[in-house]
């Protein structure tokens, strides 16, 4: 009696596998994102999991003071250092002292609680300021995996993990109050230094102080189709983040607006972060004219000059008026090259910019 009891119970589950195997198999296809497609993966051991983890053990490291970095900082070699942080020695040392003004390293563990500090509390840290802020610059100086990181600073994967993003807190927080790192509006006395030094290169733009333009960084897709809509550039055939910047002669940064998805277009970005408003109101004070590409609107307005266009001034212009309406514009366009210039710097001077950044709702 009890074993038809139990082959009954067989066939009750067997025919409800089959069922439920229909069922999936009538409802319609939807995709599932490659990150949670993982079977071969949760296949393996352990001990082939473990090999396939891309880190390095801290039995292969150099110690903490031993480490390759600590042997180029302390060479006091600016050639090496803005190699590896884009910043010379005299530069790394301000941010240093501003990076240990900031009770935040002394007081603070990386795992985010706050200590006491006591002459007898455990034993020192291995890892200094110098080390941490470091490996924050250097992290935005290479792309793809941390690994190499790993040899640099000879510090095992999760060690660097985690004084990784306690040093990118850091550094948010000082640059964030520091005055030459804001981003905000030159005096009116620097912006006509502005003005005089391109004029003296391009004689009809004498009232130009700036050129804008927007770059776009990759991000990863998202798995919700809708959501993917909003990141993704149909020119460009992938998902951005889009961002404007205006910028200086001198290579400063003015105005900008950040981090909007990339399907929203240059001029959008600049209308929702209020900077047709920024350049009126530079115009209205000194008459500051900015110089753009055609991607932009505005037109007729008076602070914005868009670069390379063949229209003629007017329908009643004279040929002189027209010639030197077009050398105008080909001298726009030539000062519009001050932007591609800029943003192809920040990409060059942050590779980590070009790596797709991992997609977070609540990141």
């Amino acid at each position: 009696m009890q074993l038809s009891w139990y082959y009954f119970l067989l066939f009750v589950i067997k025919r409800k596998q089959l069922q439920d195997a229909a069922e999936w198999e009538k409802r319609p296809y939807k995709r599932r994102h490659s990150r949670y497609q993982k079977a071969f993966y949760r296949a393996l051991s352990a001990e082939e999991k473990q090999l396939r983890q891309r880190r390095i053990p801290r039995i292969s490291l150099h110690s903490t003071h031993q480490c390759a970095w600590r042997y180029l900082f302390f060479s006091y070699n600016d050639q090496a250092l803005i190699t590896v942080t884009g910043l010379n020695h005299a530069m790394f040392e301000y941010l240093l002292r501003l990076f240990k003004l900031k009770p935040m390293f002394d007081t603070t563990t990386p795992f985010g609680e706050t200590i006491i500090l006591t002459n007898n509390r455990g034993r020192k840290r291995t890892v200094t300021a110098v080390d941490c802020l470091g490996l924050v610059l250097a992290w935005t100086r290479t792309r793809g995996s941390t690994m190499s990181l790993q040899m640099h600073f000879g510090m095992s994967m999760t060690n660097l993990s985690l004084y990784l993003r306690f040093g990118r807190q850091i550094v948010a927080s000082i640059l964030s109050r520091d005055h030459f790192a804001k981003i905000a509006l030159p005096s009116d006395e620097r912006i006509q230094e502005y003005k005089e030094a391109i004029a003296e290169k391009y004689p009809l733009l004498g009232d130009v102080w700036s050129a804008m333009d927007g770059l776009k960084t990759p991000i990863q897709q998202s798995g919700s189709t809708k959501t993917q809509g909003y990141f993704y550039n149909g020119w460009k055939h992938n998902h951005f983040v889009t961002s404007v910047f205006c910028f200086c002669p001198d290579g400063t940064i003015p105005i900008a607006h950040m981090n909007l998805p990339g399907a929203t277009h240059d001029s959008t970005i600049a209308d929702w972060g209020d900077i047709y408003i920024k350049l009126e109101r530079v115009y209205n004070r000194n008459g500051g004219i900015c110089c753009v590409d055609s991607a932009f609107r505005m037109r007729n307005k008076p602070y914005i000059i868009k670069s390379s266009q063949n229209d003629i001034v007017g329908a009643g212009a004279t040929i002189w008026e027209q010639r030197i309406d077009l050398l105008r514009k080909q001298q726009a366009t030539s000062m519009r090259q001050c932007s591609e210039w800029g943003t192809r710097t920040i990409q060059a001077s942050f590779p980590r910019l070009c790596d797709k950044f991992p997609f977070e709702t609540k990141g």
